[in-house]
């Protein structure tokens, strides 16, 4: 089944009839006002579960992407996720940004890399890409991901990244997990995790300098950043972060500041999560007063 309007195709018998017409009409949405409807506006979270209900998920599949960065290839994911609810259009603006910023001698840092859609998209031009995602269970869909793509390019590593090498808990929410210090109250689960220091990763362990960092780590990007002092002074990588708040967006720009480094917004402000790119150089974007 093609969704033409989300750039996709899925097999279609795993759906109902009836769900198969709720994602031609979703497909045939307005964009703007379906991300509003899906993942914005108050309630979301309720109407993402309608939707799961009358397609009959939420499911795994396995979608053909025909447009977007990462067209051509095949992506194993939630029919909950945004991989399959937005399709070719997930994070345009910073794909976009990507295609003349990224160059093939790049070696190129994937913290946070879920499921490889974003490894997925370095692939196709850095000459290296490492891929860090902690939780074990979503480690493993990164590394199907990368197997059903025969990508050569990337070594996935199932760690964390933190400032200091230890090991933590993660709270295990789909694209929301998140890495906890203290107890966890709400019942979710939960796995105990390892996390990496990218200076001792690089300068200790003799592994490739990043000259491109790509950060999302649902809140904690600072302390990833406080871990890569040596990598910021000595390599100089341009730095791709999503900051979920204002917190972690001074934080973030603090430890930056100090090696030089100027922020810009890339696609839509005034709202979080958001993403910054930030380097020693000028960067064409929205800079960040």
């Amino acid at each position: 089944m093609r969704l033409a309007a989300t750039g996709v195709e899925v097999d279609g018998s795993v759906f109902s009839p009836f769900g198969r017409a709720v994602l031609h009409l979703l497909g045939w949405m307005p964009s703007r006002l379906r991300d509003r409807l899906l993942f914005e506006v108050r309630g979301a979270a309720v109407v993402q579960k309608a939707v799961q209900r009358l397609i009959g998920g939420p499911r795994d599949v396995r979608v053909h992407f025909t447009a977007g960065p990462i067209r051509g290839s095949d992506f194993e994911c939630s029919t909950a996720e945004r991989y399959f609810l937005v399709g070719a259009r997930y994070e345009a603006a910073v794909a976009e940004m990507l295609r003349s910023e990224l160059q093939t001698a790049d070696v190129v840092y994937d913290i946070g890399a879920h499921a490889g859609y974003s490894a997925l998209m370095f692939a196709r031009v850095a000459g290296r890409v490492y891929a860090f995602e902690p939780s074990p269970f979503t480690f493993q869909r990164l590394r199907q991901n990368i197997g059903l793509n025969h990508v050569g390019v990337v070594t996935a590593i199932n760690a964390g990244v933190w400032d200091n090498e230890t090991s933590l808990r993660l709270v295990e929410d789909g694209s929301y997990s998140r890495v906890v210090e203290g107890d966890v109250t709400d019942d979710v689960p939960v796995a105990e995790v390892r996390l990496l220091r990218l200076d001792d990763f690089v300068y200790r362990d003799g592994e490739a300098a990043a000259t491109f960092l790509k950060i999302d780590v649902e809140g904690n990007a600072a302390r990833c950043l406080a871990g890569a002092r040596q990598l910021l002074r000595r390599s100089r990588p341009r730095v791709l972060l999503e900051v979920h708040d204002s917190i972690e967006e001074r934080d973030c720009l603090a430890i930056l500041a100090e090696y030089g480094y100027d922020a810009c917004a890339v696609g839509v402000t005034g709202r979080y999560p958001c993403h910054l790119m930030a380097s020693t150089s000028a960067v064409e974007a929205s800079p960040i007063a």
